[in-house]
């Protein structure tokens, strides 16, 4: 085992190979070295993720890809340098497997080669490499990412394909239906080569339960006519969601989603849920600056107070018992859950906590409690027992691929093990339309959709960092009270938005002034904001400060970071 390094995309993917690996194995799996690629890079040059995690960007990553590809060629080394250096960096390392090699880029496959020692002349220099990818799932184009790697795979280590068909999570209806849907994309690898569900279900009724359960879907994928907006289609999805969550007794929320192509088509459906009380949460919150969050840094401080040298996760956790259930405490604690078992409990350096907890943080996920809002580029690796796919901005536009739309698509219909529904609206979908009927298929007929209540024009708007002003609080010395204002304050505390010569100023309950917005703020057109409430707390530095707008007269501050409430005026 220990001969062995897993490489995933993304943290939550590295996460998701240990767990199913540990019970696949049992202990063997405690050997295997299980890391993302950029944590690999990382470590290979010494590189630190709690150093650089205020000031990580993907331009950082990139350089730190392709230095650890220069320490593994062994640039400007004699080859027999090169050698001895290669062979202390893989540190025994034989057999290497790539998760997701579609995603990968030209920087990623370089370290790979390098790694492998794809371009060596001895044999005895080469590793074995396994790489899995889909095609069908390349959606990161505009990230750098290319099937290309993967389509010359083949040649560039005289790999065997193998190709791995078998669905092990959706019914045979939901496979059937995908199936259908990426057929006409261009050039795939495995248009020879269709899903099919694993032979452990192959006796199974192709609608799953659902087939007996509801009597109108009979576990079929359904398309939904959706009216013709936005809001709309939320009352007619969440409509249909509610009609299944009445025939199921153990329906729960929390393995729920809806997916869209972008954020604003969400925003009714967060909306129709906080009217009738649905558990709700965003997928676009979970990782927000989780590395500046006074929760996150509450930690680290503790960390550095308590003196310990060596910590666990245990005792981490006892310093977490008394805190609240605001989402910053409970993403920690979802973190020490998952370093608790990657690390087995082990007393281990807080230097290497707090590095793990930053990488840990780039791709932070709360444990979903309500029904998750997230865009078809973030659900990828995600899975559900029911999925709702909206409709909106899947026409190709000018230069857009129709089937880097396709995949993408494509991507959000295969998140579901139970039942799928896909929305379209009254001025059509041409990917939808495209599918044949077939026994997996059911086009619902159009009904009457009553006039939306004012409760769905409310917007739900979490201003991004360039929309407050960061270095107010900083402005103040650290004697002012305006620091203790803002220490008072707890994630879903009360504030309201005003105006005060001339600046939107976010007050607390009492009508004290606790943080400012920046000139890049706007009031949405005849829309005002009704209620707003602390959404997160951040930790600002002198360092991280624009001193453009003057020197900070504190070492570190707070900012508030608000959720806004909009409504239409009347």
């Amino acid at each position: 085992p220990r001969s062995i390094i897993a490489l995933a995309y993304n943290r939550h993917a590295a996460m998701q190979i240990r767990q199913r690996l540990n019970a696949l194995i049992g202990d063997d799996a405690r050997g295997v070295t299980i890391r993302t690629l950029h944590a690999l890079a990382m470590r290979l040059t010494g590189a630190s993720f709690a150093e650089r995690a205020d000031k990580a960007d993907d331009n950082y990553f990139e350089k730190i890809l392709l230095e650890a590809t220069a320490l593994l060629r062994g640039d400007g080394l004699l080859p027999e340098e090169a050698d001895a250096q290669r062979d202390q960096l893989l540190a025994g390392f034989r057999w290497i497997l790539v998760d997701e090699y579609q995603d990968i880029g030209n920087a990623e496959c370089e370290l790979i080669s390098a790694l492998a020692g794809r371009t060596r002349t001895d044999e005895e220099g080469k590793i074995n490499l396994f790489a899995v990818g889909d095609d069908d799932q390349n959606i990161y184009g505009f990230k750098g990412a290319s099937a290309e790697f993967i389509r010359r795979f083949e040649t560039d280590y005289q790999a065997k394909p193998a190709y791995l068909i078998e669905n092990y999570r959706s019914t045979a209806h939901i496979i059937a239906a995908a199936n259908a849907f990426i057929a006409p994309a261009a050039d795939r690898m495995k248009a020879a080569h269709p899903i099919r569900i694993n032979k452990g279900r192959v006796k199974s009724l192709p609608g799953g339960d659902w087939q007996a359960r509801d009597t109108v879907g009979q576990g079929r994928v359904q398309i939904l006519p959706a009216g013709n907006s936005a809001i709309t289609q939320a009352m007619t999805v969440m409509a249909e969601l509610g009609r299944l969550a009445a025939r199921d007794a153990d329906w729960s929320w929390a393995s729920c989603a809806v997916i869209a192509r972008e954020w604003k088509l969400l925003h009714p459906v967060r909306s129709y849920c906080e009217w009738r009380g649905i558990p709700v949460q965003s997928a676009r919150e979970d990782s927000f600056h989780f590395w500046k969050l006074r929760e996150t840094q509450s930690l680290i401080e503790w960390l550095k107070q308590s003196g310990h040298a060596l910590v666990d996760a245990a005792r981490m956790n006892d310093f977490l018992a008394d805190k609240s259930d605001n989402p910053g405490w409970e993403m920690l604690r979802e973190a020490l859950r998952e370093y608790a078992l990657e690390t087995e409990g082990a007393e281990l350096p807080v230097a290497y906590f707090k590095d793990w907890l930053a990488e840990w943080g780039c791709d932070a996920r709360r444990r979903q409690t309500g029904l998750l809002l997230v865009t078809a580029h973030g659900a990828k690796g995600l899975e559900f027992d029911h999925v709702a796919v909206l409709d909106g901005k899947w026409q190709p536009g000018k230069d857009e691929d129709i089937d880097a739309i396709r995949r993408l698509y494509y991507v959000a219909m295969t998140r579901t093990k139970q039942t799928l529904t896909l929305a379209r609206l009254d001025d059509g979908n041409v990917l939808l339309d495209a599918i044949h009927d077939e026994p997996y298929l059911l086009r619902r007929s159009s009904t009457r959709i009553a006039a939306p209540p004012p409760e769905l024009e409310r917007q739900y708007v979490c201003p991004g960092l360039k929309e407050i002003d960061l270095g107010f609080a900083g402005r103040f010395v650290s004697t002012d009270p305006i620091h203790g204002l803002i220490d008072r304050l707890e994630p879903g505390s009360p504030l309201s938005l005003q105006t005060i010569n001339g600046r939107w100023c976010l007050l607390n309950a009492e009508g004290d002034t606790v943080g400012k917005m920046s000139g890049a703020f706007a009031v949405r057109s005849a829309m005002q904001c009704t209620e707003a409430r602390v959404n997160a707390i951040l930790v600002w530095r002198k360092d991280d400060a624009d001193t453009k707008y003057g020197e900070p007269k504190c070492d570190q501050w707070e900012v508030v970071v608000p959720e806004l409430v909009f409504s239409t005026c009347n």
